[in-house]
């Protein structure tokens, strides 16, 4: 078991043949540049109609935008992002008293994607976590490092709240009232994936995540400030997210696709390697209630002339939940599975 995970200190020099994708299923990272109109949006604006703006151009051309000014402290994120690294320098007979390939579990350390069902690993080690309410969960947290539990708490809570205050501008930006899809996803589970990807001996061999959307309704992503690694999928071409000083990168989950009847899209995306420096990344995830019933508004579909009914199926979040984990990653959209007939 041991031997599956990647974060052990050794530095391999050529990739193990389990991590070899084949031939048409390798990143060609010669042939992607870096992204140079992704938007960036500031959140301290006052300028409420101009953010809204903003908020729906970026989520119908991109899926994708970063946010700056966003109220989580530098102090927060400073602390995040090292515990982390403290955690994934521990030994490994600490680590793997937290790992577990059962996706179900609430608190594991695992690696690749999941493990049980792949033909060919991934080139990540990842540490996830749930994290609402954070009273149910905290007991199964890391005890090391011992800063873990207090620094992870005040993350969460913080980027919950951003997280918030962007579903609110989302809303606003589809002609809803801003509380809308608040109350269509319930009380909102939380999750995190602390991911750590070593150096790797031949990136252009594998990756540390395939292409994929994100089966939640919106991902807050705290990039590593000084290594690359995130790349998505705009029309047919892959491009490079460059990290930007003190932002995240915001991306629309599956959820929000459906409930925006696709107005919005929850793009391919997937995360790369390289030679010389570890990766570190963290995504905080905002999920339906398992019991939320996933249906756009009506306005968004009843006033066009086209359509009698939404681009999708109604459903629940737990319906969702259980087919994306019962595929592999890369395989077609799930939302494809939700379509109406």
């Amino acid at each position: 078991m041991a031997a599956r995970l990647i974060s052990t200190g050794f530095r391999h020099t050529t990739l193990p043949e389990n991590y070899v994708r084949p031939l048409p299923d390798r990143p060609c990272l010669s042939d992607v540049s870096p992204l140079k109109d992704f938007p960036i949006i500031d959140l301290s604006s006052t300028d409420r109609s101009r953010l809204v703006q903003q908020i729906h151009q970026a989520c119908s051309r991109f899926g994708f935008f970063q946010v700056i000014n966003h109220r989580v402290s530098k102090d927060t994120i400073d602390g995040m992002v090292s515990v982390a690294n403290e955690f994934f320098s521990m030994s490994m007979e600490e680590k793997m008293k937290l790992y577990s390939d059962d996706p179900t579990k609430t608190t594991r350390l695992s690696t690749s994607f999941n493990v049980k069902k792949e033909e060919v690993n991934n080139w990540r080690d990842y540490l996830r976590l749930h994290c609402y309410p954070i009273s149910k969960y905290v007991h199964e947290w890391p005890s090391n490092p011992p800063s873990f539990k207090e620094v992870v708490s005040r993350y969460s809570t913080e980027v919950r709240e951003l997280g918030f205050t962007i579903e609110e501008l989302i809303s606003e930006s589809l002609g809803l009232e801003k509380d809308h899809m608040r109350k269509v996803l319930g009380e909102q589970g939380q999750h995190m994936a602390v991911n750590y990807y070593p150096p790797c001996p031949e990136p252009e061999l594998t990756y540390g995540l395939p292409a994929h959307t994100d089966p939640n309704a919106l991902t807050i992503l705290l990039q590593d400030a000084t290594v690359c690694g995130l790349q998505i999928l705009i029309d047919g071409q892959w491009f490079a997210v460059n990290p930007h000083p003190d932002a995240f990168v915001i991306n629309i989950g599956d959820q929000f696709q459906a409930l925006s009847n696709g107005m919005y899209k929850s793009v391919w995306h997937r995360a790369v390697t390289n030679t010389e420096k570890p990766r570190l990344s963290v995504a905080s995830f905002l999920c339906p209630a398992d019991r939320a019933v996933i249906s756009p508004a009506k306005p968004l579909w009843e006033a066009k002339e086209d359509e009698a009914k939404p681009i999708y199926r109604d459903y629940t979040y737990a319906e969702y939940y259980k087919k994306f984990w019962s595929r592999n990653l890369d395989q077609e959209h799930c939302l494809e599975n939700f379509l109406n007939q």
